[in-house]
């Protein structure tokens, strides 16, 4: 999705691997003079372990290499290459500590800087081309694996009806196998479309465009501010993302006071759903953006959009030049 350019800076998910206060602060000041504002710390290789187990998909990691309690910050690039090969590493090292960066370097780590290097280097000539390399092998496995298997990205078009937001087309969704039965199923997407089209703003002038929204749990006994039952399993939708479209487009035979629009104007949704781990899709936005509009531009009227209409919405994921 190389339409035009964005910031991998602005976007960039960090973990730090730093026990010092002192340093964390530093090293806190110099990635936000980056412009890297998303950064995650953990005070012990334990942490970031389970930090990493529970969200594999950073985009970078910084690891301290003298860890003075728990595991070594060596044992920790271990096995974050176990739970992750992909990920770029740079260890952070004291003085005088090369020869331990060249084992971290057989390791698989990207670059290994000195706490000199944190008050002294400019870190932009380290940094920044690990995370523009990041962005390409990102985009480039989010089309292999929608490519692989398309089932993992669903594509939905919801409708403002007669009693409410109604599902209009659905294609399957990624968790099917989460629903215990068809009515379960129907009351998530009834749910699903009540949660978005409430978020959105429906027959506002704001309704229209791009959002980036969190995929509520489709058990109906739980509100959807996701306060959940500790002795219930967890919520599986909690690893998926979606973005929703909002559009106007006219319907034969609608009209409804409830949305303030035009003569046989409805409103409607095309609800993107696709697992957490696909975030390269988000700083992209704006280019799915103008795609979704350009699509849609194509039909006259709701009745015209179809399961062809869901196909050609997924193709849009599946381009990346």
């Amino acid at each position: 999705m190389n339409d035009e350019n964005t910031d991998p800076l602005l976007t960039a998910r960090v973990l730090l691997v730093e026990d010092s206060k002192d340093h964390q602060f530093l090293f806190i000041k110099r990635l936000n003079n980056l412009g890297i504002h998303n950064i995650t710390i953990s005070e012990t290789g334990e942490q970031a372990i389970d930090k990493i187990k529970g969200d594999p998909d950073f985009d970078l990691v910084l690891v301290d290499y003298n860890l003075p309690t728990g595991i070594s910050g060596i044992e920790v690039i271990r096995e974050i290459r176990n739970l992750n090969p992909e990920i770029p590493i740079i260890m952070v090292t004291g003085l005088g500590s090369e020869q331990i960066a060249v084992q971290a370097m057989k390791l698989g780590i990207q670059d290994y800087i000195t706490k000199v290097d944190l008050l002294q280097t400019d870190l932009s000539d380290i940094i920044v081309p690990l995370l523009l390399e990041r962005k390409v092998q990102q985009e480039t496995l989010l089309a292999k694996r929608l490519k692989s298997d398309p089932t993992q990205l669903s594509i939905s078009v919801f409708k403002f009806g007669q009693v409410g937001p109604e599902p209009y087309l659905t294609s399957p969704l990624p968790f099917e196998s989460a629903f215990e039965s068809e009515q379960s199923r129907e009351s998530f997407l009834v749910k699903l479309g009540t949660h978005y089209m409430s978020a959105t703003g429906t027959g506002h002038n704001y309704a229209q465009g791009l959002y980036e929204l969190p995929v509520p749990s489709h058990r109906v006994d739980i509100a959807l501010d996701e306060h959940e039952d500790q002795d219930k399993p967890p919520n599986p939708f909690s690893k998926y993302h979606s973005l929703v479209y909002g559009f106007r487009m006219t319907e034969k035979d609608h009209f409804d006071e409830r949305i303030k629009l035009n003569n046989s104007m409805n409103y409607g949704l095309v609800v993107v759903i696709f697992p957490i781990l696909y975030r390269s899709i988000l700083p992209n936005r704006s280019i799915i953006e103008r795609r979704l509009s350009e699509l849609l531009s194509s039909y006259q009227d709701m009745e015209e959009l179809n399961t062809a209409f869901l196909k050609r919405a997924q193709n849009i994921f599946f381009i990346t030049s």
